[in-house]
């Protein structure tokens, strides 16, 4: 079981935002591999508690579930750890107000912000800065639905198939002769299933920015995400492509954060 240190690993990147200044960086936090479920949390209660973890992982499961269900029926919720509240948005027109609410249209879902609890813990918590050196090879920051954000909950909607994504990249414009230069998405629960985005179909198409439609095929869950380019500052292509994929698979169907992604969307990642 991962043990809580209350240590957060940052990494510090050079600011590629500011061409005129080279001594600025920008920093973010260096996550885990690991991600946490709901058993490893109700192991490390059940160890500070002295109870079974079955027991422990039942309460904490019905607890969620009467949470969602509290928000589901238009409740805010205000806990040590967060503060949740039910969000609606969309348009509808004035003929449509007395048919059935169209969910395409409409989107329901929650808020978060931090509790208490959650800013005492980042407060005490102990920070350890690494540099992390400049990018030469493609990089993939985050990727986000291009819906707008939301200014209120500061969320996009949900990440789809058939609907436009985004890629927030640096040096990770798409071009190159090479048949392999593109965007690929793997399914994780089906490695045979993949699906592949050729420079003609992505625009814009830039050094920091991928737009793409997602391909219809690519269902709700876990997906693998590469890219692939010949791309370099200068004038001339580089003679073999480099590939970036993500540490963490994006997971399409569920809500982004506003800004770039970055973190939320999985940070780290692997070069080849």
């Amino acid at each position: 079981m991962a043990e809580a240190t209350l240590d957060l690993a940052l990494k510090a990147y050079p600011n590629e935002l500011t061409a005129d200044i080279d001594s600025d960086y920008t920093v973010k936090v260096e996550t885990q591999e690991q991600s946490l479920t709901l058993e490893h949390i109700a192991t490390a209660v059940a160890q500070v508690l002295n109870k079974p973890v079955s027991d422990v992982q039942s309460i904490l499961q019905v607890a969620c579930e009467q949470a969602a269900n509290y928000a589901a029926s238009g409740f805010c919720i205000s806990t040590p750890l967060f503060a949740m509240r039910p969000i609606a948005s969309g348009v509808l027109m004035e003929e449509e107000l007395s048919q059935p609410v169209d969910r395409e249209k409409i989107k329901v879902y929650a808020s978060f912000t931090q509790g208490q609890l959650l800013k005492d813990a980042f407060a005490k918590t102990h920070l350890k800065l690494f540099l992390q050196p400049a990018v030469t090879g493609p990089y993939i920051t985050g990727m986000v639905s291009a819906a707008p954000v939301n200014p209120v909950t500061q969320t996009r909607a949900p990440i789809k198939g058939g609907k436009m994504a985004v890629l927030n990249v640096k040096n990770g414009k798409i071009v190159g002769d090479d048949p392999s230069v593109g965007i690929t998405l793997t399914s994780v629960s089906n490695p045979e299933t993949s699906f592949f985005i050729g420079p003609d179909d992505i625009s814009p198409n830039t050094p920091t920015k991928l737009q793409f439609i997602l391909p219809a095929g690519v269902t709700d869950g876990e997906w693998r995400v590469k890219i692939t380019t010949q791309y370099t500052n200068g004038s001339k292509l580089t003679k073999e492509p480099r590939s970036f994929e993500l540490a963490r698979p994006v997971n399409i169907g569920s809500e982004t954060t506003g800004g770039d992604g970055g973190e939320e969307e999985g940070g780290g990642g692997s070069m080849g």
